[in-house]
């Protein structure tokens, strides 16, 4: 989401949105406190859950007393939390003011903004639309009509292997998906990688996860792609037994843990890469602010990350240029994203030959790799151009946490110098 911080975007919330049609609509008025909710306590498993999500003002209670956590999600619901952690509020506001111009059946209901979305996000996609009745309508307008009978299904409670199809699917949105001219905002990671653990997935532990699921069988078998993704991520890893149920339906609780892990990376369950000590991270590589409490990432620390993911920048010198060669690993930290710059220099100016994993060039899996030729346009002894590693803070909204530079020598040597200039 660029610079932009997540929490901020998702206080975004439509005034035409009545808080009573919408149970998980962010809450108005004075600050919110979990102990409003009578059917809450302490020691309910999604306590930390409902309060980080409660009291940020991204979800409310059934009435002003209770928040129902036993009580079904509707999939109309899941729609408008999924546009608000993308940021894309705005984009609903747009849809559903279409659909009322165009005077489209269904326009009225308050979540036609939000399915209209998800249709053209490709989030709901042809079995979706005909599962939950909604026409896509024909000449041109492209909106989405919702009869009366498509209205009681999407107000009808949602499955949890449909649920984690559409956050798994959330995760990789690419640019211009939308029907208006409006573009999504422009991703740390291009496609939405910020939201994926690492920044990618790895295919290896995908794998693996597979004998990680009690009841993987029992998994339809277009959806376990899903199931797989998000337990990757560490937003629905199952019950006690570690079984998907993918039949079952998902509860106010159960929506809350998934919510509050996707936009909050320390309440998702533990990371299941083997990262190289270099870049484990733990409480005491963080500096906290005697002023507010706030955590941030030590200068050394990030240093050292970046200097573990500088290991697969390798250089060749050719007759006119030096390749860079690049090899992003699956090594950052949960929380926190790696962008590399290459650039040339060439009579005292700078130009960017190429990035990786920033707004431009995105893979969407890891290992990603891509080559680089910077020509010797320089004389001798003189730098041919220098890469830079950035180390963003996702929940600081993209915020650097740290940076290393690297010179290209003319015979293609690496040689690390002080940060400067980052784009």
């Amino acid at each position: 989401m660029g610079r932009y911080s997540k929490k901020f975007v998702l206080l975004l919330v439509v005034a035409a949105v009545a808080c009573q049609a919408c149970p998980c609509a962010a809450a108005d008025g004075p600050q919110a406190h979990i102990g409003d909710f009578k059917d809450i306590s302490q020691s309910d498993w999604c306590f930390e859950y409902v309060k980080r999500l409660y009291e940020e003002g991204i979800i409310k209670g059934v009435a002003e007393d209770s928040y129902a956590p036993e009580a079904d999600v509707k999939a109309s619901e899941l729609s408008a939390l999924i546009a608000r952690y993308l940021g894309l509020e705005h984009m609903a506001e747009r849809c559903k003011d279409f659909l009322v111009r165009n005077k489209v059946e269904g326009a009225g209901l308050w979540y036609s903004g939000y399915i209209q979305l998800m249709c053209d996000l490709g989030i709901f996609e042809a079995p979706e639309m005909e599962a939950y009745g909604i026409k896509l309508l024909g000449g041109g307008s492209g909106g989405a009509a919702i009869s009366g009978s498509a209205a009681a299904l999407i107000d009808a409670p949602i499955k949890r292997m449909d649920v984690a199809k559409f956050v798994a699917k959330s995760f990789e949105i690419k640019k211009g998906r939308t029907r208006t001219n409006f573009f999504l905002k422009s991703e740390i990671g291009g496609n939405g990688n910020e939201f994926i653990t690492g920044g990618g997935y790895s295919r290896e532990i995908l794998d693996r996860i597979e004998g990680m699921i009690g009841d993987y069988s029992d998994i339809p078998e277009s959806y376990r792609e899903y199931f797989l993704k998000c337990h990757y991520n560490g937003i629905m890893r199952g019950n006690e037994k570690g079984e998907a149920l993918p039949e079952n339906n998902l509860t106010r609780g159960e929506l809350a843990r998934i919510i509050a892990s996707v936009l909050h990376f320390d309440l998702r369950d533990a990371d299941l890469r083997e990262l190289p000590s270099a870049c484990v991270v733990g409480q005491g590589d963080y500096y906290v602010s005697p002023a507010n409490g706030s955590r941030s990432l030590k200068t050394e620390k990030a240093g050292q990350i970046l200097s573990e993911q500088a290991k697969n920048i390798k250089t060749e010198n050719l007759q006119d240029s030096v390749e860079v060669s690049v090899r992003q690993e699956n090594i950052i930290p949960a929380g926190y994203l790696c962008e590399i710059y290459v650039y040339a220099y060439e009579n005292g100016t700078s130009a960017e030959i190429g990035r990786m994993n920033c707004a431009t060039a995105t893979g969407e899996y890891f290992p990603k790799e891509a080559s680089f030729a910077v020509p010797k346009a320089n004389g001798p002894g003189q730098s041919l151009g220098c890469v830079y590693l950035v180390l963003r803070d996702l929940s600081k909204g993209g915020e650097i946490a740290g940076a290393l530079t690297y010179a290209i020598g003319e015979g293609g040597n690496l040689e690390k110098i002080s940060a400067h200039d980052i784009p």
